[in-house]
């Protein structure tokens, strides 16, 4: 078994371009398609198939994958391991996050952990919540920034609460309010992040049975306060989006339980390196007792 062509296959699948895989490992687009050949020579399955966008996996490739995925990050564990026991300190972190956290948290952690461990490299993917998960889950990513959630895979540490307020123009009547009733978030258009962004907002809704009528649904936080701000609905925002106020925006309070936790997604065999990001990122932010 050669460890290098199933990261070779990883890079390829998580590209979906043999050309761009190629750049990233600094290799040629012939030593690739070699040593895809070679992996599939050796399992006796074909793993890939070309068309003109790039390549994607076969019904084969896609069950090969997922043990590909387990078999390089054993390795890169096993590394690791062998590194910590001499006492140095290397590694590589794959980090998900999403917007607002990449925005407000992940400068000051960078800069915290490499100051602690500068031989430890810290990869930024950013997506949305049930992505990085998955991410997570399937050994592309280490670790991720996430909300509470029902997914029992993960192994959860919570961070901190992140209060939820609803966003108006200063043009909407609302704005002369400091809070609005549950019931008023019915009688305007509403602004909604597209599913797999807007959890927090959903299990809001659900649990005080809101069926607001919907404008338009867009992900970017900008975009979303850009709508607002041109009075085309109401949204709801965690506290972090706002922490710099947008202009011609009001926040309103939507009482004691509407907040989404801020927490950490791993699974149980977290490397040495991802261990150490946790122990930072928990020093850093972490208010809530487990």
């Amino acid at each position: 078994m050669n460890i290098q062509h199933y990261e070779i296959l990883n890079k390829v699948v998580q590209l979906q371009n043999i050309s761009k895989a190629a750049n990233v490992l600094n290799l040629s687009q012939s030593g690739i398609s070699y040593a895809i050949k070679n992996l599939e020579d050796e399992l006796g399955v074909k793993l890939l198939i070309r068309n003109r966008t790039g390549v994607r996996l076969t019904k084969e490739g896609e069950r090969i994958y997922k043990h590909s995925l387990l078999v390089t990050n054993a390795n890169k564990n096993l590394l690791e391991e062998a590194v910590a026991l001499k006492g140095l300190k290397k590694g590589t972190i794959k980090v998900g996050t999403f917007a607002s956290v990449t925005t407000h948290w992940i400068p000051k952690i960078i800069s915290t952990f490499k100051e602690k461990y500068p031989g430890i490299s810290i990869h930024i993917f950013e997506d949305d919540y049930q992505t990085v998960e998955k991410g997570v889950l399937s050994g592309e990513l280490d670790c991720c920034f996430t909300i509470l959630s029902d997914n029992k895979k993960l192994e959860y540490t919570p961070l901190k609460k992140d209060k939820l307020y609803c966003i108006v123009s200063n043009e909407n009547p609302l704005h002369k309010q400091k809070k609005i009733e549950i019931s008023q978030i019915e009688e305007y258009p509403l602004i909604k992040p597209k599913t797999g962004w807007d959890n927090e907002i959903s299990d809001f809704f659900n649990r005080n049975n809101i069926n607001p009528p919907i404008a338009y649904e867009v992900s970017d936080d900008q975009s979303i306060i850009a709508l607002v701000q041109a009075d085309l609905g109401i949204n709801i925002r965690p506290g972090l989006v706002l922490k710099n106020p947008p202009a011609n925006i009001t926040a309103l309070d939507l009482g004691d339980d509407a907040y989404r936790i801020i927490g950490l997604g791993t699974t149980k065999h977290a490397s040495h390196a991802t261990n150490r990001f946790i122990s930072v990122v928990t020093e850093l932010f972490q208010e809530i007792e487990v």
